[in-house]
């Protein structure tokens, strides 16, 4: 993910449970800070394929772009649409096995 000033880039981890939590972990790469981490209940919309974390993942949003072996989780706004602060291959979460 972008992020501002000397930073490089966001590492950002989301793991989704089948119990609707998730773990979420967040690390400014290039910074001696320890990743920041989050744990909580997310919303799942079918119709849209969207993914809402609850008040302790600030209400990010995901799209889930492909849910098989080789799913995708796109970051978007607040609003549900796509972000627009950066390279847009910059907000994809590729599945890691």
């Amino acid at each position: 993910m972008p992020c501002g000033g000397d930073c490089k880039g966001i590492k950002t981890e989301i793991t989704l449970k089948a119990d609707k939590t998730y773990a979420l972990s967040s690390q400014a790469i290039g910074r001696d800070a320890k990743p920041a981490l989050y744990n909580g209940t997310y919303y799942l919309d079918k119709a849209t394929s969207i993914i809402t974390l609850d008040a302790e993942g600030d209400h990010l949003k995901f799209k889930i772009i492909d849910d098989g072996a080789d799913g995708m989780l796109q970051k978007l706004d607040k609003f549900g649409a796509e972000e627009q602060g950066g390279p847009p291959a910059r907000y994809f979460l590729h599945k890691v096995q």
